[in-house]
């Protein structure tokens, strides 16, 4: 089978092995993988993992061979990407994608950009018809934009500023929307902020052009958010989100990679802030919203590549104004 493979010496077309089918499997044929976050950074050196290894994990399929009676050849599918050991204390006690034995797909195993991929049958989720194969590429992140908001919930209309206009920004900034927030985003990519407001996210504030924080505490009667979310990857929005956050509030950090901070534990305790992060969530849910058209994707999606283009779709993904890369099988 043909697969992308990154080496030391960057990213390859290679003929591998199709994976055998173990008991308790079941072999995707993959159709779409989305390039995230993760993907370019471990493709830039950022985020070390051993090479080599086959990358994506926002997966959409078929099932092409199953050792389970309950997915049958040419059922649709996605598949959630922690593979758990089954016998820590946390998979135990039902928080199986904090075990730290986990193998992760696309990261410490294999992942989809391959024509074909197994994975253990409990991971697989079958996708109704209105959700095509490209639309699936965003149940993983959506998932994880979902878990954000149940463990920082805002009340209707209660203020909520997302800080970032990517992917992954624009998907926090629906979920709390269809929740009834007052959703507020921060960024400085004007193409993105653009398409915020297309997808009727009004309150959208460019920090290179306007004074976002008047905006925000006018938005907030001066005293700032009870939640901030940071969700640009990089110091700078940990840096806002911590400056803006009203006392007694909530910081939830997202999709940072190889990234270092320094915490002021004495700020924290006084003001009395709640900082968390999140990186897996409900699939069944994001599911849901995707077949029910609550969440708009293919909007964020800047342009499809061919596996055999994979370098070029990378390098694309690599540029500031890209908001969501899907590579095609």
């Amino acid at each position: 089978m043909q697969s992308l493979v990154l080496t030391s010496d960057g990213l390859q077309i290679a003929d591998t092995p199709i994976p055998a089918l173990m008991p308790g499997d079941v072999r995707i044929e993959v159709r779409s993988v989305g390039i995230c976050e993760t993907d370019l950074a471990i493709w830039k050196g950022d985020y070390e993992t051993s090479l080599p290894v086959i990358l994506g994990h926002e997966i959409a399929g078929v099932v092409h061979e199953s050792s389970s009676p309950d997915f049958e050849a040419g059922t649709p599918v996605t598949t959630e990407i922690d593979i758990p050991c089954g016998r820590c204390w946390f998979c135990r006690s039902g928080h199986r994608h904090l075990c730290a034995s986990k193998e992760v797909i696309g990261l410490t195993c294999d992942g989809g950009l391959s024509e074909y991929l197994c994975v253990p049958v409990d991971l697989l989720h079958v996708l109704p018809g209105e959700v095509d194969a490209t639309s699936a590429t965003f149940v993983e992140p959506l998932a994880s934009a979902i878990a954000t908001e149940r463990q920082a919930h805002a009340e209707v209309n209660e203020p909520v500023v997302i800080f970032g206009s990517g992917k992954l920004a624009l998907l926090l900034a629906q979920v709390y929307d269809i929740c009834g927030a007052d959703v507020h985003i921060v960024g400085h990519n004007r193409w993105q902020l653009g398409l915020a407001k297309q997808l009727g996210l009004r309150n959208t504030h460019d920090t290179d052009s306007g004074n976002w924080r008047n905006d925000i505490l006018k938005a907030t009667n001066g005293i700032g958010p009870r939640i901030a979310i940071e969700a640009t990857g990089n110091t700078d929005g940990i840096n806002m989100a911590l400056g803006i956050v009203r006392n007694g509030g909530i910081v939830a950090l997202k999709s940072m990679h190889g990234c270092e901070y320094p915490i002021n534990p004495s700020d924290i305790v006084n003001r009395e802030l709640t900082v968390f992060g999140t990186s897996r969530g409900p699939f069944e849910k994001a599911i849901e919203y995707l077949a029910q058209g609550r969440i708009e994707v293919k909007r964020l999606v800047s342009k499809e590549f061919k596996l055999e283009d994979g370098n070029k779709a990378f390098e694309f993904a690599s540029q500031p104004s890209v908001t969501k890369v899907v590579i095609n099988l």
